[in-house]
């Protein structure tokens, strides 16, 4: 079985995940998409009209706040 790189740190974030979810403002968001690849389990995506947060799947890393160029990504609590 070929493992992806990177797969064992993922599993080992996705166990220890934060309290916190990374949640967008949709009214600043852009669609600019910079967020993307900055997601290790690739919990954001865009939908046909918004920027969509898998909260399942977000493990609270915040790559995703600090490089929002208008600062529509922040951290929420997780329901």
């Amino acid at each position: 079985m070929t493992r992806l790189p990177g797969a064992a740190s993922l599993a080992a974030m996705i166990a220890a995940r934060s309290p916190e979810i990374a949640a967008v403002d949709l009214a600043r968001c852009d669609r600019c998409g910079l967020c993307l690849p900055l997601c290790p389990p690739a919990a954001i995506r865009l939908g046909s009209v918004d920027l969509l947060i898998d909260a399942g799947a977000c493990t609270g890393c915040r790559k995703c706040i600090a490089p929002c160029p208008v600062g529509a990504l922040r951290m929420g609590l997780r329901a």
